[in-house]
């Protein structure tokens, strides 16, 4: 990235972008942002670049700056020194949007539309959380709230008028929608959980969401843990030496161990009843030999794998109307940000008329003429009138603006600060 690219910006807005599409993991760690660093990064840039305006974003799959400076490269460098990084090596794996393009890609994160899991929607809750922690130390502005608000709602539109978000995208999750899907009544249904590893447990805590009076067992090797898991979640747990009993009791069994061979085998098991086995394990801990009973239904890796294939394909069928909802909102907020360069002119004009009614009615009072409070509300509604239709005017004639601003700079001296 040359630094002459980050010029010739009409709102001098930037958003600096590391993310999974350039970088992997072990990279996106090196130049992530700490919370805990928000608060003297914000004091350096108020102290340095008062007139910067930014917030910062850092998840485990993007850090991206978005700002609105005349000195964005001296925040980049700022950036790198505050978090201990070469300033050339940042700027091999960044991508730099601008003006325009930099509103459109903040849209797209927003909307799920640049996550790793096309559609993932909790972006949209740490874009607030972090909006939040660079607005309590002064260094946003009504351009970047209102930027962050307009995603909040193209995020909120999107997912209650598409279908980017539905269905399942990871493992966990895919075993989840295939219960939800194929049982009714699930509080009546005995789930037996083996394994509470990472995926065992986002399996249980999809589990919960959906349940409200869930019968779900937990067994793990190491009873401490799995203890320690039931009581968080008010559930019921067995020694791992009982598994072959929970098993044989249970509507449900799932299984998420890192056994390296089959734990539930057929000979193991009475099939005196309907029972679903879901193998979220590699290598399979249930022995696929299972499936000669005609009571159970056996699913594995590949067998849920296809869900979620399934489920983007669907997904990526949606993005031409979240897309278009895109457009839609950014329209809308550019239309904003037009409209409010009109602001500090419309302001000093009020001003104006405020402080020349003002004049009339002490000029009235001194010569003893008797001035009611009702003539006084009436003249301050004929100042806002007036302040409309020049309002107005702007907004509906912007080829005629910056002439008409110029005239009523001249007629009125007005006084105009910048907003």
């Amino acid at each position: 990235m040359e630094k002459n690219k980050l010029n010739n910006n009409k709102y001098n807005f930037y958003a600096i972008s590391l993310s999974y599409e350039k970088a992997e993991a072990k990279i996106r760690g090196k130049f992530s942002f700490p919370s805990d660093l928000v608060e003297s990064f914000c004091n350096k840039i108020n102290l340095f670049f008062p007139t910067t305006k930014l917030f910062i974003l850092s998840t485990c799959n993007r850090t991206e700056l978005y700002v609105q400076s005349e000195s964005v490269n001296d925040v980049i460098t700022l950036f790198c020194q505050h978090i201990h990084v070469s300033e050339e090596d940042y700027k091999k794996y960044i991508s730099v949007y601008r003006e325009q393009d930099a509103i459109s890609h903040f849209l797209r994160v927003s909307a799920g539309l640049e996550s790793q899991i096309l559609g993932d929607f909790e972006i949209i809750g740490q874009v607030k959380t972090w909006f939040k922690r660079f607005k309590k130390h002064h260094t946003t502005n009504a351009f970047l709230e209102r930027l962050v608000n307009t995603g909040i709602q193209t995020s909120k539109k999107i997912k209650s008028t598409t279908a980017l978000s539905n269905g399942a995208t990871s493992m966990s999750y895919a075993a989840v929608h295939y219960i939800l899907n194929n049982y009714s009544q699930l509080s009546d249904k005995k789930i037996a959980l083996i394994g509470i590893g990472k995926i065992g447990r986002n399996t249980c805590e999809n589990l919960l969401k959906h349940i409200k009076k869930p019968q779900i067992t937990l067994l793990n090797r190491t009873f401490t843990k799995a203890k320690e898991m039931a009581d968080a979640f008010n559930l019921q747990v067995k020694d791992y030496s009982e598994l072959h009993t929970v098993v044989n009791e249970s509507d449900i069994v799932i299984v998420s161990t890192g056994a390296p061979f089959p734990i539930i085998r057929k000979e193991n098991f009475i099939p005196n009843k309907s029972v679903t086995l879901i193998d979220l394990s590699i290598p399979a801990n249930i022995s696929v030999s299972l499936k000669d009973f005609p009571q159970v239904t056996l699913l594995n890796v590949d067998d849920l794998s296809q869900i979620i294939n399934k489920t983007f394909e669907q997904r990526n069928k949606e993005i031409p109307k979240a897309e278009a909802i895109i457009k839609e909102m950014m329209k809308e907020f550019i239309i904003w940000v037009e409209n409010r360069k009109y602001v500090p002119v419309i302001h000093a004009f009020k001003n104006d008329l405020e402080r020349i009614k003002d004049y009339q009615v002490k000029t009235l009072k001194k010569d003893q003429i008797e001035v009611s409070n009702e003539e006084i509300v009436l003249s301050e509604k004929v100042v806002q009138k007036i302040t409309n239709k020049l309002a107005n005017y702007l907004i509906k004639n912007p080829e005629k603006a910056d002439d008409t601003i110029g005239l009523f700079k001249e007629m009125f001296q007005l006084q105009i600060s910048n907003f």
